[in-house]
């Protein structure tokens, strides 16, 4: 694992990292991929959030884009759900769209007169 390039934003209290992996395509997923920039970085797994992971034709090589928050309490605030929901598996993928449609099925309430 290589670090191509990394970046800081103070405001955003979060790293912008963009690394290769060689001999990684296919063979990782995205949560190994957090875990393993996590591991490099020195922070917890829940503070590292993978944005891409993008493979090369013809190669085995891996270019990975991550945001390396310095809390979780940031990345909560400011990261986008959907990217996150990427890593989940397919069990709690299920599960969360079965909370949100409870969520969305409860009435309006009724309007005044």
């Amino acid at each position: 694992m290589q670090v191509e390039k990394k970046s800081e934003s103070k405001v955003l209290d979060r790293s912008y990292v963009e690394l290769s992996l060689d001999d990684r395509a296919g063979k990782i997923s995205r949560k190994e991929a957090i875990a393993a920039v996590a591991q490099a970085m020195g922070v917890p797994p829940e503070n590292v959030a993978l944005i891409r992971l993008d493979g090369q034709s013809g190669t085995t090589k891996l270019t990975g884009r991550f945001y390396v928050y310095g809390s979780a309490g940031s990345k909560k605030r400011i990261h986008l759900r959907h990217l996150e929901e990427r890593t989940l598996t397919k069990e709690e993928r299920e599960k969360l769209k079965q909370e949100r449609k409870k969520k969305g099925a409860t009435p309006a309430p009724e309007a005044k007169k």
